[in-house]
């Protein structure tokens, strides 16, 4: 990929924000970007490959950003005792939890690109990405926990995907609804509280 030029470049992807956000990315054209970023099509193809590169590129550090914060505190809570983990399962989940919805709202334009207007299988594979960090950790959580639904088979890996891929959808539900970042607090903590109750009935052991 060409070298970067600061401030040219913002302009190309400032533009290119503002064009896939208006018209999503299947109707959001090169030529209007280029015409209003005042550059070739030439350019764009020459730094970005194509449209989906385009559009990667100004999506996939936010992405990447936010796999990183949850595989950071996952990481944290998994490397704790057994007991410890069910001690601080309330706790880690109450701490951790505002810094995702602060993150989100901080590239809030670049989630509302991935989730609402991905080429191809782009946002499913990233939410695929964060269910499959999610339900790895919960089912070691469930297993050193004691957990009697996991012995007996009540819980399963796949139900452990449904239920984490339900939970996701419904963080970027915030997105999607272009919610104020004080109703998406309200929103998600009722959400949390929802799966909260339920999983406390599966780590009984």
């Amino acid at each position: 990929m060409a070298s970067r030029v600061e401030g040219f470049d913002e302009k190309i992807l400032l533009c290119a924000k503002e064009e896939f956000l208006e018209k999503g990315y299947a109707d959001a054209s090169l030529r209007t970007i280029a015409q209003n970023a005042g550059v070739s099509t030439s350019t764009i193809y020459t730094r970005y490959s194509d449209k989906e590169g385009l559009f990667l590129f100004l999506v996939e550090p936010a992405a990447e950003g936010l796999k990183e914060l949850i595989r950071s505190s996952l990481t944290e809570f998994s490397s704790l005792t057994a007991q410890e983990q069910k001690e601080a399962y309330g706790e880690y989940s109450d701490q951790g939890f505002p810094g995702v919805i602060e993150y989100i709202y901080e590239y809030f334009a670049e989630f509302k690109l991935l989730i609402t207007g991905s080429p191809g299988t782009v946002c499913q594979d990233f939410l695929e990405s964060l269910v499959k960090l999610d339900t790895e950790c919960m089912k070691a959580f469930l297993k050193s926990a004691g957990s009697r639904a996991w012995a007996e088979g009540r819980i399963t890996e796949g139900f452990l995907h449904v239920v984490s891929s339900a939970f996701y959808s419904g963080i970027f539900e915030v997105v999607i609804h272009d919610m104020t970042i004080e109703d998406a607090g309200k929103y998600l903590n009722e959400l949390r509280t929802f799966y909260g109750n339920g999983w406390k009935e599966y780590l009984k052991n």
